[in-house]
């Protein structure tokens, strides 16, 4: 009983902490190819639904990419859209030239294991970036971050 004890409990530990790993590295792989799915969206002008927002559009084309990691409460508050001037950096529209940056930023992970020192939380942040086109007219935008 005693070296069940003295093997289980590293051998778990090791396990968990694995696992944990495991775990990040998924999700940021996850993430940064659902914001690739969201900038390349965006550079098409597109828009799911009628009279959506190219922006709201964008966020669903990225969490609708990213397994169901984004879809509701807090996850959802970090996919990030911006139209960036490439010259100045400053805030733009989603106009011809322009940056268009699709992040989750600070996406908060939670261990699986219940140990005390894999008790904090992860960070997890993913970006894509591409140049707009030329669009014959550019949907609009509803949130300004």
């Amino acid at each position: 009983m005693v070296e069940v004890c003295l093997i289980l409990t590293p051998l778990l530990l090791l396990t968990f902490a694995i696992l944990n790993v495991s775990m990040a590295i998924f999700l940021r792989s996850t993430f940064q190819q659902a914001v690739r799915e969201g900038a390349r969206y965006a550079i098409t002008g597109q828009v799911t639904a009628a009279g959506a927002c190219h922006d709201t559009s964008i966020k669903t084309v990225v969490a609708r990419s990213a397994l169901g990691f984004l879809s509701a409460g807090p996850a959802a508050a970090t996919m990030h859209v911006r139209f960036r001037d490439p010259a100045t950096g400053a805030v733009a529209s989603n106009s011809a030239g322009n940056i268009v940056e699709v992040s989750v930023e600070n996406y908060q992970y939670g261990p699986l294991a219940p140990f005390r020192f894999f008790s904090t939380r992860l960070g997890i942040w993913a970006q894509a970036a591409d140049v707009m086109g030329g669009l014959p007219s550019p949907p609009s935008i509803c949130l300004a971050e």
